[in-house]
């Protein structure tokens, strides 16, 4: 059973080892150091700053961070500032990386600040914060089965994320922590832009790295290419407003970021096995 927590002045929690699910509401400014296993940190609303291994990370609205076992951490939050923090035991992660790769070490995640690039993980920790605001009772009944569907998704990703950097013969925790930062940027930028004319000489650019450089690192990463991955961002928001809105196919075509509706059309039954108005029949 996943133990729940809620804090809402100066932090008395109790051991941070443990799964458990941790709601914060600050109702003054807090600064506190602790030592925790495997965690998930992500701010509903405000900003929190996390100091750990020597490095300062601030954690926005909508943003979540991952660390390592063992970190000893040392957090402030500012006066109504509120997140949930997903302690995860170390025999649960080890649990589902013995079971995943049949390997017994244990595994050391990417400790990178992330917005929605795992869109999975993003929206399961929206799940849970809404629930605890908003239905406890329902968080309760669901928080077990929600808890280990994130604390596998972590995992496999961060599985996947070694064996392609074993792949590009990077070993270095460091180094590979530097390189994923740059490709969660890119991520990020196409995220957060893709109703736009994009190329890879504007992602480069924005990210700071040269197009062939960034081309070869996302597909080593991410198995497809920085404008396959846009449009696949592109099509998932269109099969959204298929469902939700009453926009013509040309109207989503053109705020989805295609040029004209063949192009958008022929994307899309190529990516879902129908044409977009036989999509929106379905629904």
């Amino acid at each position: 059973m996943i133990k729940l927590e809620e804090i809402t002045s100066l932090p008395k929690f109790s051991d941070q080892l443990e799964n458990k699910l941790l709601y914060s509401n600050h109702s003054e400014d807090i600064s506190i150091s602790y030592k925790s296993t495997y965690t998930i940190k992500f701010v509903i609303d405000g900003l929190k700053n996390y100091n750990y291994d020597n490095r300062d990370i601030k954690v926005e609205k909508n943003q979540y961070l991952i660390l390592n076992n063992d970190s000893l951490i040392t957090t402030e939050a500012k006066k109504d500032t509120k997140g949930i923090s997903l302690f995860l035991s170390l025999k649960l992660i080890d649990d589902i990386f013995h079971f995943q790769t049949n390997e017994k070490k244990s595994i050391k995640f990417l400790e990178i600040l992330q917005k929605n690039s795992n869109q999975n993980i993003y929206f399961l920790l929206k799940e849970i914060a809404y629930l605890y605001e908003n239905n406890q009772i329902a968080l309760i009944q669901q928080i077990d089965d929600l808890f280990i569907k994130i604390s596998e998704l972590i995992v496999q990703e961060q599985i996947s994320i070694d064996t392609n950097f074993s792949n590009l013969k990077i070993i270095k925790h460091d180094t590979k922590r530097e390189l994923y930062k740059l490709i969660m940027d890119a991520k990020e930028y196409l995220n957060d832009n893709f109703k736009e004319k994009i190329t890879l000489d504007i992602i480069s650019k924005d990210i700071g790295i040269s197009k062939y450089y960034l081309h070869r690192l996302f597909r080593e990463i991410n198995k497809n290419t920085p404008l396959d991955y846009l449009t696949i961002i592109r099509l998932e928001h269109a099969k959204n407003k298929l469902k939700s809105t009453k926009e013509t196919i040309f109207e989503i075509a053109i705020n989805c970021g295609f040029d004209n509706t063949a192009y958008f059309s022929n994307s899309f039954k190529k990516y879902t096995g129908f044409t977009p108005s036989k999509f929106r029949r379905l629904y």
